[in-house]
């Protein structure tokens, strides 16, 4: 007689939900009603607040299980996905997590739209970055937009948070990046900037600054900014280090530490608009950090030591922390 195939323990979810929806709770319910468990995997996790992901992901899972009953809530467990924009990455750390629970992969329920069918980076329409939450100037006439449409623990949620400082800080987010999409949307075709970083390591530390502005306004990232027109890539990445942090080294010996050029491009990368960076690594000779200032775009630069940086999720601009990663990982310094 052959043997039923065990019973599967848990129904396995996953979506960014950066605005749980009514249709998300749906899913989650249908996946208890048929297997009993559910495990949610919160995608986009470790993320710092941006306008693109407004809360942390314990947050978003605290809006589901509070749009489901006692019951259901105790049978759903919640696991963040970290973000690598990398889709390789992403797909392994989802294989992963489907195997931990005993789910195939292809069993996996999606929810929410998924991001490449539903936006374009750069959307002048600024889909992708929630403008039901931050387009009125009116926080009650954007939370009565979207009754309805969330999960009731989401307009629970929001009826505490919009209004309030970390809405308010968004939102001038939101309108510098409106701002700056209006101008480019100009353009007949579709828009792709060059940006550069410089990764600096001496003595053990990283070199970081503050950002000064909008976006990102007091995140932690690399020192960089745009190409200009009459540079090259490492001439811009060596002006950007040294107007940013004020960096006390000759720039000839800045050269001479130049030891790599890796390029990120993931699509999703910025919520600016398609950014392609281009990170060059310095490795620093000596056993002592050279005096650094913050300057320009940087309200603040310091060295910070590399064993710190993983304490330091939800902190960094964009990718930065994965740019670091990548870069010192796959150089043997971390």
């Amino acid at each position: 007689m052959t043997q039923a195939p065990p019973r599967q323990a848990h129904a396995v979810c996953v979506g960014a939900f950066t605005l749980p929806s009514a249709g998300d709770v749906r899913t989650v319910r249908e996946a208890l009603a048929e297997i009993g468990r559910c495990r949610v995997l919160i995608a986009s996790a470790h993320l710092p607040r941006s306008p693109r992901t407004p809360f942390t992901w314990q947050e978003r899972a605290a809006m589901l299980r509070d749009s489901l009953d006692g019951a259901e809530a105790a049978r759903v467990e919640f696991v963040p996905l970290r973000e690598w924009f990398d889709d390789a990455r992403n797909a392994q750390a989802l294989q992963q997590a489907a195997d931990a629970a005993g789910v195939a992969r292809d069993a996996v329920r999606r929810c929410g739209p998924a991001r490449d069918e539903s936006m374009t980076p750069g959307d002048p329409g600024m889909r992708d970055l929630h403008p039901e939450l931050f387009a009125a100037d009116d926080a009650q006439a954007a939370l009565a937009t979207l009754r309805g449409r969330v999960a009731p623990g989401t307009a629970a949620f929001l009826q505490g948070w919009l209004g309030m400082p970390d809405h308010q800080r968004l939102r001038e987010e939101w309108q510098q990046i409106a701002r700056e999409r209006a101008l480019w949307a100009a353009v007949p075709y579709p828009v792709t900037l060059v940006t550069v970083d410089a990764v600096v390591r001496a003595a053990g530390h990283v070199l970081l600054i503050r950002r000064g502005r909008h976006p990102g306004k007091g995140l932690r990232a690399l020192p960089g900014g745009f190409l200009e027109t009459r540079e090259t890539l490492a001439h811009a990445a060596i002006r950007e280090l040294l107007e940013e942090t004020q960096l006390d080294v000759p720039e000839a010996q800045l050269w001479a530490c130049l030891k790599a050029v890796r390029a990120f491009d993931h699509p999703w990368r910025s919520q600016r608009n398609r950014i392609i960076v281009h990170a060059h690594f310095f490795d620093l000779p000596g056993g002592t950090l050279p005096r650094v200032q913050g300057a320009d775009d940087a309200a603040h630069a310091e060295w910070v030591p590399v064993a710190d940086l993983p304490g330091l999720d939800g902190q960094f601009l964009d990718d930065h922390l994965v740019i670091l990663d990548h870069l010192l990982r796959g150089l043997g310094l971390r």
